[in-house]
């Protein structure tokens, strides 16, 4: 997935891009073809409203353990929400297999705390406006 699918038209929304970590390439206690370079972050304990609108061909982001399943379609916006009751990391995968890098495309969702989230998309914003 690409946050970029994710965010809101707001030019303030942190907007990297995720892909798998290559199947010779997992750390110790990574999960193999499920974790990504770049996991999408939410706060924990939160109401969760994703708006979904793809760039380059149809979407339809699945993570199971959330209980989230939602498609998109290029020029066209989608919506879905979620009510994350706990901190953790939660895998997924794309379920449309259309595109570039779409043959395999995991997702990782990590819940923290409000505050470790409000640090983690102060310092995106921070990154990304340095490049």
């Amino acid at each position: 997935y690409e946050y970029s699918d994710y965010n809101s038209s707001d030019e303030q929304s942190p907007t990297p891009d995720s892909y798998m970590i290559p199947e010779d390439d997992p750390e110790l206690g990574q999960s193999r073809l499920s974790e990504v370079d770049n996991r999408v972050v939410v706060p924990a304990k939160t109401h969760l409203r994703m708006i979904i609108t793809p760039a380059d061909a149809p979407h339809s982001r699945a993570v199971p353990p959330s209980g989230v399943k939602c498609d998109a379609v290029p020029g066209r916006s989608n919506q879905t929400s979620i009510l994350v009751q706990r901190e953790g990391v939660r895998y997924g995968q794309c379920s449309e297999i259309r595109g570039t890098n779409h043959a395999s495309t995991p997702i990782a969702a990590e819940a923290v705390p409000m505050n470790d989230y409000v640090s983690w998309v102060s310092n995106r914003l921070i990154k990304e406006s340095a490049t």
